[in-house]
């Protein structure tokens, strides 16, 4: 493990040198003034030199020189992040390289992907399947930028980059010696997340703008309709994976609608998605979980109970007592109230019923309070650095993968989940309600009268 573990580390050392070289250099008038006489740093010219660079790191893979050709493709992977910086901070962004930018990475990163779906000497080799589906899209998405005006990347193609190489280099460290998570259904289930990233990609860039808000609440739902089905069939860990996944879509779907506007009844839709996934998966997987160990009426009501409890939340949300400042809740949101009382049944349905019967009543009964929640999409999420929220992402989205493919880390996620539900049931209490500091600042700042100019 020494030898990956050196490999690794080499790269993320890249990874924090570059970051530390160019954006030092690009923030510095002379630094920015030398990176425009200097062609070769143009992004342009980084996207050219970038073209041939993946066949040479599969012929390195070929002939056996793994740990180079690793290294090789996690530098070249790594300029993809420097091009971008140099063209915003250098002002050298053209509309040839919105095309030419995405265009490198596909010579990158297509001849790893079919040399590791394909290759006889691949201990773990990609889903061929999958990859010629990713291809597909993903060739798709590049064609579509002669046609379409939306050029620039999405952050679903930014994601789905990020992601590839992640499954490229998480390959080729296997090689070099067998990763203890690279198993077959771990590399499917992160080849599946890829494709379906590049379908997004695809799509968000044909649809109308105001279609963008109602798909991911479509994603959510059909995350919602899923799990109903694996508890169905008995598969309850599955199914609270896959309401965790909705969260994705439903972190996003308002912020959406915020910024390119939605449709008519793009609430409505949101609420069913909601009350769907939140709701009544959950409340499903309540009464699954709780009913072998405690009576079917104590079951029945602390699932109906809570999916009653939902239903309200929503309906509050849509029609509201009590004026809410902007990025405020009335009450805990219902996707962390379904993390807390999912997580809780999981963890504590069988070994202590009536501990996860209070927690589920906790939970319901946080959400239809008065208290006041910070809103984690517009109060929370924005705060983040855009490539703080791209990790996160992505770390979101590995997280899923290794909780779908690992049985053995179940319990792990749902130990995860429950602390996640525990911590925003008190740090995401809004402060300027709850600090006396705070909320007399706040106060001060909503009463002040600025006084007239003199006449």
């Amino acid at each position: 493990m020494l030898t990956t573990w050196l490999i690794a580390a080499a790269i993320f050392a890249m990874l924090l040198i570059e970051r530390v070289v160019v954006t030092t250099l690009t923030r510095s008038p002379r630094g920015r003034e030398w990176v425009r006489r200097t062609p070769l740093l143009h992004p342009n010219g980084i996207s050219l030199l970038r073209l041939p660079m993946g066949l040479v790191g599969v012929w390195m893979a070929h002939v056996g020189w793994w740990e180079a050709g690793t290294l090789f493709f996690a530098f070249w992977m790594i300029s993809d992040i420097t091009d971008g910086t140099i063209a915003r901070n250098c002002d050298l962004e053209t509309e040839k390289g919105k095309w030419l930018d995405p265009l490198s990475d596909k010579f990158m990163y297509f001849p790893a992907l079919l040399y590791c779906a394909v290759a006889a000497n691949v201990r773990v080799p990609l889903p061929w399947g999958w990859v010629a589906a990713f291809l597909l899209l993903d060739a798709l998405g590049q064609a579509s930028r002669l046609v379409i005006q939306k050029q620039a990347a999405n952050y679903f193609g930014k994601a789905k980059t990020a992601f590839v190489t992640i499954v490229l280099t998480c390959t080729a460290l296997d090689q070099v010696q067998p990763l203890w998570f690279m198993s077959e259904h771990f590399v499917y289930a992160m080849t599946v997340s890829s494709t379906l990233l590049a379908f997004l990609s695809v799509y968000c860039r044909v649809i109308p703008d105001a279609w963008y808000a109602n798909s991911l609440t479509l994603a959510n739902f059909l995350c919602g309709i899923a799990a109903i089905w694996n508890v169905y069939k008995g598969h309850a860990p599955r199914a609270f994976v896959l309401v965790f996944l909705g969260q994705f879509f439903d972190l996003f779907d308002g912020r959406m609608a915020r910024l390119y506007g939605s449709t008519r009844f793009g609430p409505i839709f949101d609420d069913i998605a909601d009350g769907t996934s939140f709701g009544l998966a959950i409340g499903y997987l309540i009464l699954a979980q709780l009913q072998p160990g405690m009576p079917m009426l104590v079951a029945v009501v602390a699932g109906g109970g809570y999916l009653i409890c939902v239903i309200y939340r929503l309906y509050r949300f849509l029609r509201p007592a009590t004026a809410m400042a902007p990025g405020i809740f009335q009450g805990m949101p219902s996707p962390a109230g379904a993390m807390l009382a999912g997580s809780s049944v999981l963890l504590f349905g069988a070994r202590a019923p009536w501990l996860a019967v209070g927690l589920v009543l906790a939970s319901s009964l946080l959400m239809i309070s008065s208290l006041r929640y910070r809103h984690f999409a517009r109060r929370i999420w924005p705060a983040l650095p855009r490539t703080g929220k791209l990790l996160v992402c992505i770390l979101f989205l590995i997280f899923v993968d290794v909780a779908l493919s690992h049985i053995n880390y179940v319990l792990f996620f749902n130990l995860f989940c429950f602390a996640l539900g525990l911590v925003y049931a008190v740090y995401g209490l809004d402060p300027d309600t709850y600090l006396p500091g705070r909320r007399q600042r706040a106060q001060a700042a909503a009463t002040q009268v600025i006084a007239p100019p003199n006449p």
